[in-house]
């Protein structure tokens, strides 16, 4: 590992910051503890995805768009002078539809490009994360919003470096048993199916409390992905409604007998939500190594370009990304529905996004998720985000103007501020 700068020597892989920690966790978070990253666990079926075929056509026909990218990338990324311009990180992501950014700038050599040497690895529970960048054998994670709520809340020595995604389309979907539902207002004394985990929760209590309803009002039930989709089945019936990102609504709409009593946009519009998930980095990396948190930028920004230009290809390195834990059944076709319920046009994170991510953690701490409120001053660090923006632009001057944040269509801060509009 000698040829490796800073490889071996930064991490401290003894147990007694995971232990300090695990002490910690107990204070702040309430039930269900495993809350980063989701899964496609639903999809079960035995139809086959040819991986080799697959690789062939990506190798064989990329867009010239990607193309263009690609070359101007390597055109203007500097040439390292030896083996010790490398440098190691060991990134976390998720096993689910958001380890989307990661996989494309790891199976399409960005990473490479920055001369970074990058050790994957999914993430298994948020009890393990916290312990694994603790220690500091993980060094950036790219996390769903309640994971890093969680964090914020365990005031972890960590920093937003960038989004891995935003705007994810939740909906409200209801049986068609119960007719007498036609509001939100009419769930009190409803059960409510909602994934255990989910980034959903949060905001259903946001919802409810736009109707003047109180978690206590509703019973929400937490399953798993496979009974989350069948929740609503007619004969043996699990929950009255479910809420959900439309991963899941949309294969449960398939099935008939449920209808959409909320929808994606009306949520987002009388929410204000804006659900940035973030990517976060150990601060002492930030401190010690600026310039490998710099090169890790530039790639995650060419990720989230590239997912832009080339959503086909993201799509199947998704499918393939599923095919690997066995979920045959998951196609490009449907890799690229997901991707569409997902924003990949901002790689900074704003006021408005720790804005809305702060009312979630109110709707956390409503639901028993966590014991205290999550705070975000002081924890985003958009210098390198900006910067590789800027180096982008410059490598693309036809480009410069989609390839910048869209200030216009920036969210606007939430519409509403948990304090205020708490149920007293």
């Amino acid at each position: 590992m000698a040829s490796y700068a800073g490889g071996e020597n930064r991490y401290r892989l003894d147990c007694t910051p995971f232990q300090a920690k695990t002490e910690t966790v107990d204070g702040v978070i309430g039930q269900d503890r495993n809350g980063i990253g989701r899964h496609a666990r639903s999809i079960r079926s035995a139809q086959n995805l040819d991986v080799t075929e697959m690789e062939a056509r990506v190798t064989q026909a990329k867009s010239s768009v990607y193309r263009l990218l690609v070359i101007a990338s390597i055109v203007l990324t500097p040439v390292w002078s030896h083996a010790g311009d490398w440098k190691l990180i060991r990134l976390a992501y998720s096993s689910g539809w958001d380890a989307l950014p990661a996989i494309v700038a790891i199976e399409r050599g960005l990473f490479s490009q920055e001369h970074l040497v990058v050790n994957g690895l999914t993430i298994s529970s948020t009890e393990a994360l916290i312990g694994s960048l603790s220690s500091g054998s993980t060094d950036i994670a790219a996390v769903s919003q309640r994971g890093g709520l969680i964090m914020a809340a365990l005031k972890l020595p960590l920093r937003i470096l960038s989004l891995n995604g935003w705007g994810t389309q939740m909906e409200l979907v209801i049986s068609d048993q119960q007719p007498a539902v036609k509001s939100v207002a009419d769930l009190k004394g409803k059960t409510i199916a909602i994934g255990v985990g989910s980034e959903a929760h949060p905001v259903l209590i946001r919802l409810l409390n736009k109707f003047k309803l109180r978690p206590s009002d509703v019973t929400i039930k937490l399953l798993p992905p496979d009974s989350l989709t069948k929740a609503l089945d007619q004969k043996t019936p699990l929950a009255d409604g479910i809420f959900e990102s439309r991963h899941f609504t949309s294969a449960v709409m398939k099935g008939g007998n449920a209808h959409v009593l909320m929808g994606a946009e009306d949520l987002t519009n009388l929410l204000g939500l804006i659900a940035a998930a973030p990517v976060i980095v150990r601060a002492e990396l930030i401190e010690k190594e600026p310039d490998t948190v710099q090169r890790f930028a530039n790639a995650w920004v060419k990720s989230l370009k590239y997912i832009q230009q080339d959503p086909d290809d993201a799509a199947r390195l998704l499918a393939i990304f599923f095919h690997r834990q066995g979920l045959r059944a998951v196609t490009p076709e449907l890799t690229k529905s997901w991707i569409a319920m997902t924003k990949y046009d901002r790689p900074i994170w704003t006021a408005s996004d720790t804005a809305d991510a702060e009312y979630n953690g109110w709707g956390l701490k409503e639901g028993g998720i966590l014991k205290v409120l999550p705070k975000l001053d002081g924890y985003v660090d958009n210098r390198f985000a900006e910067s590789a923006v800027r180096r982008l632009e410059a490598s693309q001057p036809a480009a410069a103007e989609s390839a910048a944040p869209d200030r216009s269509s920036s969210p606007k801060n939430p519409k509403e501020a948990a304090p205020q509009e708490a149920l007293q």
